[in-house]
């Protein structure tokens, strides 16, 4: 009996709970969370887009930074939303992966970090890609997080398929960074207490 059933990807998403729409939600709820492009960070390493990982730890590193970035507001907070994505759907997008650190690599993440358009392609395909996925960096530095990964989401018939996410994780209005600064020994923030960043 083989043991590969072609099961559905799980990405993780890590933001805050404004952005999520999830101010009240526990893990488990499904969220009525939809992609907007135009609110994406540009001059990320594979351009504008919406980037998830297939490290739950590392999407709660992100969630941490992002809340550590905004202005404190009421109901706001570090959350990982659960993205359950079928692999043959992701498949029939336009993709373009790296499964190491390679000289294209890094010509494309350069590229894309200091703002030309994603991925400089030439007709007849003259927009992003739909997904790209590889390491994660430390740009500027040429250096990549061991262990890590992302897949981002660039288009509008990408960010359309992805299903309505789950809240996998939070921490509370509280303690916003509660629980998220080490899991397993892992961690590439360091344990500052909120007081002394804001």
């Amino acid at each position: 009996m083989p043991r590969w059933t072609n099961p559905k990807i799980t990405l993780f998403h890590g933001t805050d709970s404004v952005a999520a729409g999830a101010p009240g939600a526990v893990p488990g709820d499904t969220l009525p969370f939809v992609v907007n492009l135009a609110l994406c960070k540009p001059s990320t390493d594979f351009g504008q887009g919406f980037y998830t990982t297939t490290r739950l730890h590392q999407a709660k590193q992100w969630a941490n930074m992002r809340v550590m970035r905004v202005a404190p507001s009421p109901g706001l907070y570090a959350v990982v939303i659960t993205f359950q994505v079928d692999r043959d759907w992701l498949a029939s997008m336009d993709n373009l992966s790296f499964v190491r650190a390679t000289h294209d690599f890094w010509d494309l993440v350069t590229d894309c970090r200091i703002g030309f358009p994603p991925h400089q392609r030439v007709p007849p395909h003259p927009i992003p890609y739909d997904v790209v996925a590889g390491p994660v960096t430390l740009y500027p530095q040429k250096l990549i997080i061991s262990d890590c990964d992302q897949f981002s989401f660039h288009t509008r018939r990408a960010v359309a398929g992805l299903p309505f996410p789950e809240l996998q994780a939070c921490a509370n209005e509280s303690n916003p960074l509660a629980e998220f600064f080490y899991e397993s020994g892992f961690s590439y923030l360091a344990a500052v207490p909120r007081s002394a960043i804001a």
